[in-house]
Parts: structure tokens; sequence; C-alpha cells
């Protein structure tokens, strides 16, 4: 019986010291434009509010976004116990996974009430600086959320099926850098738009 012949990894296609299976190399580089984009709306922000005439932060639900806020920074939480739990092939993993979709789904759900609220007040995106820059962020922010979430819950179906193998752990890390950014911007925008009473 002869051996299984040896796999030769062609010099043109590398398989170790890329982006491949397990480095989300193709992650960081989008998550850092993506840096590039949330820090210049930022500045152009905090710099055209100054001019801004109308109620700003006094109209925001400063209570109530940070009770939504609280569910999504404990989702970033919750996905760390689920890569925990999957590298051990653990099944459950997947419940913990489509928990933190559907602590993401709340979080978009809070963004919905503060938007109601503010619509109630005739603050539209055109009502004067603060909120166009407000509405521009917080929109450009949910739909990251958005985007996450449906993949979120193809892992957690995949995990409880027990497909989650070696061959995925690069979507998963990619994955959860993406997740535990978004929560991280959050932090940031909560921060500049709900609490900072700068200029």
């Amino acid at each position: 019986m002869t051996a299984a012949p040896e796999v030769q990894e062609h010099p043109a296609y590398p398989t170790r010291g890329v982006a491949g299976p397990t480095n989300p190399l193709g992650m960081l580089v989008f998550l850092a434009t993506d840096v590039v984009s949330f820090v210049l709306l930022l500045v152009a922000h905090v710099y055209l509010r100054r001019t801004s005439a109308g109620p700003g932060q006094g109209a925001l639900s400063v209570n109530q976004e940070f009770c939504f806020s609280l569910l999504l920074w404990a989702s970033s939480g919750v996905l760390v116990l689920a890569d925990r739990l999957s590298r051990d092939g653990n099944r459950r993993a997947g419940w913990l996974y489509l928990l933190t979709a559907v602590m993401g789904t709340g979080f978009l759900l809070g963004q919905g009430l503060e938007y109601a609220h503010l619509a109630g007040q005739g603050l539209a995106v055109d009502r004067d600086l603060f909120f166009t820059g407000f509405y521009t962020l917080t929109l450009l922010h949910g739909l990251h959320i958005l985007a996450g979430l449906p993949m979120l819950a193809g892992i957690g179906l995949l995990a409880l099926r027990g497909g989650l193998t070696s061959k995925r752990a690069g979507a998963q890390a990619a994955l959860s850098l993406f997740w535990h950014f978004v929560d991280a911007v959050w932090v940031v925008l909560f921060l500049v738009l709900y609490v900072w009473k700068g200029p």
C-alpha cells in the first residue's frame, strides 16, 4: 500500500500567510476603510453642528437609547462566548450566535423608536445640520448592523447543525471582527451624539 501523495503548495497560490480560510485580512482592510468613513463624517458633524439653531441633543431620548445601547454592547460579550464554544465543537454556540442577532435586532428597534420620536417633533434629516449629521451617522451604523444580522443567523444555524468546520474559521473570525467593530463604533457615536455637549 502506497502512501497518499503529498499535496504541494503552488508558488503562485500560497495557502499560508495570506488572506484565506483562517486569515480574515480582507475584513481588516474593509474595516480600515470604514474607520476613515466614520471619522470623516464625525469630524464634519462636530464642525457643522456649531451653526445648528435647532434643539439638537435636547430632542434626543438619551435614557431610552442608552438602554438599547447596552443591548448592543452586551451582544459582543455573547458573541465572544459563542466563538469559544464553537472552537470547542459545542453546537450550543449556535444559540448564542442567534441570541447575538436577536440583541442586534433589539438595538435596531430602539433606533426605530428614536426616529419615530424625532419625527413626531418634526425633526427630520433636513431640519438642521445637527440632525443631518445625526441621521447620516446613525443610519450608516444601522445599515452595518442590518448587514450583520443574516450573517449571524447563518453562522448560528450552521453551528446548530454541526456545520462549523475549520474551513469556515475565517468566515467566523471575519464576522466577529465586523460585529465588535460595529459595537465599538456605537460607543463613539453615542458619546458624541447623545452625551458630549461640545460645539
